[in-house]
Parts: structure tokens; C-alpha cells; sequence
């Protein structure tokens, strides 16, 4: 573990951070719940989920492990985290081959970017609580099937499962801003609420 962003700060090294390939909305979820336990003492500690999509479930974001020519990807819908502490806001993406965490100016810059021309590819940003997320969250994974078979192995653990066992990954991908769970930002709002 290293703690060197902050000194009250406790950050958790890549290395020591669940991760299964394809399943990013559950490596956040283990992610937030372990920067949660390892600064529940931590003063003035803000942690939000992030959830990229839009109304076409087509999104990009570049240098992204996964991707081609600078790292562009194009996803059905993308999930990193933020954590905010005392004049600091770093991102954990845990599919990036930029640093981990990277400041939020640098990911805004280097993986966010900007907009396509094209409409229909603009992007959206629900931003989550963290705790909400980690008490709530709950998937049975039956996305992630096609034809009887995975589209991706899963991870080694159960499926996340909140207390009324019901799969809401949908309500968190959907950017409807009517929809629970948290307020929906354009890319400019959401600049501008974590620059």
C-alpha cells in the first residue's frame, strides 16, 4: 500500500486491486469498497463511482489498455472511480495505461479528451456515491451471456449481490437523468465539477 499522494490519504497499489477483464462496473465495486475500508478514517474524503455511457451505449475514452491508435476504445459504457481529498482529485481506472491513480487533470486531458462531431456519440457521466454504489450495487451477471456461454470468464468470486438480490446494473449504466442513483453531467458539467 502507498501513501504517498497524501499522508493521511491510503491508496492502494494496481497490483493489489481485484480486476477481471470486462467486468469494470465490479472491479470499481471492490475497488471503492477497499478505498473505503482502508480511509474510513480519513477526514474530508470524498469517493464517487463514475459510469460512462449514453442513450446509444456507444462511448469512447482513449489510452485506454484495450484500445488501438493512442489507446482509443469505444464502450457500451465505461466505470472508474474519484477520490477526492483536501486539494487532490484522482481517477482509478483500472482498464488505463495512465498512471494509477492519475490526477483528474491529466485523465480529463489524456483519456477523456473531447467530444466527436457526431452526436450521437456524446458522452454522459453519472456520478455515484461510492458508499451508495458498494451498499446497492448488485449484478447476476446475465449481461455478460450470449448463446449459453460467457462473453468474457468471470470473475473467481460470487456475483455481487446487494440485500434484495436483484441485478440493478441497468439503473446505474442508464443515462435517463430521471433515473436513481445519482446526478447525470454532460462532459462539461462534468469538467467542471471535478477541475
Amino acid at each position: 500500500m502507498s501513501s504517498e499522494q497524501s499522508s493521511s490519504l491510503v491508496i492502494p497499489q494496481k497490483s493489489d486491486c481485484m480486476y477481471t477483464a470486462c467486468y469494470c462496473e465490479e472491479n470499481i465495486w471492490q475497488l471503492a469498497k477497499l478505498i473505503l475500508e482502508l480511509n474510513k478514517s480519513t477526514p474530508n474524503m470524498k469517493c464517487y463511482v463514475i459510469f460512462v455511457s449514453n442513450y446509444n451505449k456507444c462511448v469512447h475514452l482513449w489510452n485506454q489498455n484495450s484500445g488501438h491508435n493512442e489507446g482509443l476504445m469505444f464502450w457500451d459504457y465505461h466505470v472508474f472511480l474519484i477520490v477526492q481529498h483536501l486539494d487532490q482529485t484522482l481517477v482509478f481506472d483500472m482498464d488505463t495505461r495512465l498512471p494509477f491513480p492519475a490526477p483528474f487533470s491529466q485523465y480529463a486531458k489524456e483519456a477523456i479528451r473531447e467530444e466527436f462531431k457526431e452526436s450521437h456519440s456524446k458522452r454522459y457521466f453519472k456520478v455515484v456515491d461510492a458508499d451508495v454504489y458498494v451498499a446497492q450495487f448488485s449484478s447476476d451477471r446475465n449481461h455478460m451471456i450470449e448463446d449459453d456461454r460467457w462473453m468474457s470468464p468471470p470473475p473467481p468470486y460470487p456475483p455481487i449481490l446487494n440485500e434484495a438480490k436483484v441485478h440493478n446494473l441497468d439503473n446505474f449504466i442508464s443515462m435517463d437523468p430521471s433515473n436513481e442513483f445519482g446526478p447525470v453531467l454532460n462532459l462539461e458539467e462534468f469538467k467542471a465539477r471535478f477541475s
